[in-house]
């Protein structure tokens, strides 16, 4: 495609993009496809939802810039504000935003270590939580992501994930949890526990309610933090708000990301605030974390 772009990225369709609306884009040639893609769950808006494109204009106008470690803005404030209210959820929320979904999952490592003085982590086979140093870690799968790679830092275990359509029943993934604390990892060192709802690169499988439940039980009786990577199938994929929902649990910390912000780059953590407040003063945050434009799409994607 081009010798300025390195060959290790990668792409699927041999197609050149040049514009898109709704549920269609174009490619260079003038071609008009129906794309299934949506920028791997990015778009459930559609292409350039008018109520998006507007509130990215009106904010461009006021302000591109700040960063709110440095001094609060606005757009962060009201965002953060409306998220809270919108992850359905019986306890008050905190939460920080950052520039991608990857960025909620290293986050979220560092909030769990602050707040338990634990490292380790369970993870589930089939699993996608990124392409950052940490998250290649979590991921339940070695090609392409972990190739030339290898195994690095922290302590991950990665047991079977339990779906109706992979075969892989609750009670057998419990005995593969128990296992673990036989053989493996004292209990007592474990950090916290991470699952997508509905597994992404795994297949599109959905976990098995009762398997929830019980790791909800586990976590509560072991003091180990449950976070739910809802970066994929949050914000209205599987027809509710988060797919954590139908699971009949409540996880401790929650990932965003993707479709938080029709296309614009924008993540967040939110969860349970005694464990957000852990770190040290300046200890979260980042250059770009919460940028206002991204606040303002944001803003305009919750409002739909």
């Amino acid at each position: 495609m081009s010798e300025h772009i390195s060959e290790s990225i990668s792409f699927v369709h041999s197609i050149t993009l040049s514009h898109g609306r709704n549920a269609e884009v174009w490619d260079t040639t003038g071609k008009r496809y129906i794309d299934f893609v949506g920028g791997i769950g990015v778009l459930n808006l559609g292409h350039c939802n008018p109520q998006v494109v507007t509130a990215i204009q009106d904010q461009a106008a006021k302000l591109t810039h700040y960063c709110f470690n440095a001094t609060p803005h606005d757009p962060y404030i009201r965002f953060m504000r409306q998220l809270t209210e919108f992850v359905p959820v019986s306890y008050p929320l905190s939460g920080m935003l950052t520039n991608s979904g990857a960025e909620a999952a290293e986050n979220a490592l560092k909030i769990v270590r602050g707040a338990t003085g634990r490292t380790a982590v369970i993870a589930f086979d089939g699993g996608f939580h990124g392409r950052t140093l940490a998250t290649l870690n979590l991921n339940g799968k070695v090609a392409p992501y972990k190739q030339k790679v290898g195994v690095l830092p922290g302590p991950v275990f990665h047991i079977p994930f339990p779906s109706k359509d992979n075969g892989v029943t609750t009670e057998q993934a419990l005995k593969a949890l128990e296992r673990l604390f036989s053989v493996e990892i004292d209990v007592n060192d474990v950090a916290c526990i991470i699952f997508e709802p509905v597994q992404g690169e795994g297949g599109f499988l959905a976990m098995e309610a009762d398997f929830a439940q019980a790791l909800r039980a586990f976590c509560d009786e072991h003091g180990i933090v449950l976070i739910a990577d809802e970066i994929q199938s949050g914000f209205g994929r599987t027809g509710q708000r988060f797919a954590f929902s139908r699971l009949g649990i409540e996880p401790d910390l929650i990932l965003l990301g993707k479709s938080i912000a029709g296309g614009i780059p924008l993540g967040a953590v939110v969860g349970r605030k005694h464990l957000l407040d852990n770190l040290p003063k300046g200890g979260l945050g980042g250059t770009y974390s919460g940028n206002p434009i991204g606040c303002a799409a944001g803003l305009a994607s919750l409002a739909q």
